[in-house]
């Protein structure tokens, strides 16, 4: 038995995928929220080549954001690209040089007008690594309080809600939060919080 477990073993790692050499790089479109990037790759040992294309976007950060009363903050704003009212953690684009829970805290404060009295850094990961470039920060903020009004964009209109930390489980179950990235930061939360010793 022992001798088939590491034959598997051998077999699973020589069928490692190899990492592909990025020999030319280039912008094929610009917008403000992202560019189009063409890369030319060759494989390391067979030598077969093609052009792969990536979105490069800034980092996102997402924040699960509770009240002094313990309910998670939620926003609920129009999406443009699936032309729907989306309800969400709040979050947004991380400035050039900015620190993660920095952007988070001001995206939080713009968005809802809640500032918490403290704030870490979860986890972080990639949202979409076969055509994006960028990482998603997941930042925590507890006993928040409403101390300011909204700050949205020109295009921005925003309504907040909160809700105890069952009833958005509740939400992502029955489609009321159907956002990705906010379904994503919420169960990661769940599942590094129960993971907590």
């Amino acid at each position: 038995m022992d001798e088939i477990l590491q034959l598997i073993s051998h077999i699973m790692e020589d069928e490692i995928p190899s990492r592909w050499i990025l020999t030319n790089q280039k912008s094929v479109f610009s917008c403000p929220i992202f560019q189009l990037l063409k890369k030319k790759y060759i494989h390391p040992t067979d030598r077969r080549s093609g052009d792969f294309y990536a979105m490069d976007i800034a980092d996102w950060v997402q924040v699960v954001a509770f009240t002094t009363e313990n309910k998670l903050i939620l926003v609920q704003q129009f999406r443009f690209g699936i032309e729907i009212i989306s309800l969400e953690t709040p979050g947004g684009l991380i400035e050039k040089n900015e620190d993660p829970i920095a952007a988070g805290l001001r995206e939080l404060r713009e968005e809802t007008g809640y500032v918490p009295e403290n704030a870490y850094l979860l986890t972080t990961f990639y949202p979409n690594p076969a055509i994006q470039t960028n990482r998603l920060y997941i930042v925590i903020a507890e006993n928040c309080q409403k101390i300011d009004d909204q700050h949205l964009d020109p295009n921005e209109e925003i309504t907040c809600y909160t809700a105890t930390f069952s009833e958005c489980l509740e939400k992502i179950k029955s489609g009321k939060i159907n956002h990705a990235i906010a379904i994503a930061t919420l169960l990661t939360y769940q599942l590094l919080r129960s993971a907590t010793p």
